[in-house]
């Protein structure tokens, strides 16, 4: 008799695989933004400015780009099949999804941006938008297109794509819109740990970003929407 396939086994290893990807990912990015930013600093040195610090903001812009594109760009290669066979057919979508899902963008940033009023970071703290606005606009746009083109585009792939398909396949709707986004929290610890509004938010997004992806059937409105909230949070800030 032939054995038959277990389906959950299936699902659950997949699952595994994509956790695993997701962590080695973010390894790397942490890891290539190190190594460039050692290339970096002397191509860039630090200029005279208010807040003090090792790497200028240009380096340290330069750096998380480069990292971006290669650590994001190998898990795409790894994962070839399913960005062919899945995720490139799913970029497409209504207008009005399309619209829903840029002013879903804007909105949410709103009422991070009037958290963050009334509960500002700790006095002190200094942030990578404070020390990347010091240097002008060259690294303002560098800013720009690393977190308003590509950031949303591959963390969509990564967790409203692979994670959220495998979720889905094996648990159900709920658990998958949860699940994906408390990794994509966890994806952003390190950037918010000390700051409760930040977390709050970007869990609040990856909720909204999954809601997108199972009600639009498209993996185009949650990059549409990550753009426009990461795009309103640098004109509000």
């Amino acid at each position: 008799m032939i054995k038959q396939p277990n389906n959950k086994t299936d699902s659950n290893i997949q699952i595994i695989y994509h956790l695993w990807l997701a962590l080695a990912t973010l390894l790397i990015l942490s890891l290539t933004t190190s190594l460039l930013l050692l290339l970096f600093e002397p191509l860039f040195p630090v200029t005279g400015r208010t807040v003090s610090s090792q790497s200028s903001g240009l380096a340290l812009i330069a750096s998380i780009t480069g990292s971006i594109l290669f650590s994001y760009g190998l898990l795409v290669w790894m994962t070839k099949e399913y960005f062919h066979n899945r995720f490139i057919p799913l970029l497409k979508s209504s207008v009005l999804w399309l619209l829903i899902s840029i002013v879903t963008g804007v909105a949410i940033a709103a009422v991070v941006n009037l958290a963050s009023h009334y509960y500002p970071p700790q006095p002190g703290d200094v942030n990578t938008f404070a020390l990347i606005k010091q240097d002008g606009a060259i690294a303002l746009t560098v800013l720009f297109i690393a977190t308003v083109c590509l950031a949303p585009a591959f963390e969509e792939y990564l967790f409203r794509g692979l994670l959220y398909d495998s979720l889905r396949q094996r648990f159900g709707t709920i658990v998958a819109i949860c699940a994906s986004a408390v990794v994509f929290m966890g994806f952003h610890l390190i950037e918010y740990s000390d700051y409760w509004v930040g977390m709050s938010a970007i869990l609040l997004l990856g909720i909204f970003l999954a809601l997108l992806r199972q009600y639009s059937r498209s993996t185009l409105g949650p990059i549409l929407c990550h753009a426009s909230y990461n795009a309103s949070i640098l004109l509000l800030a």
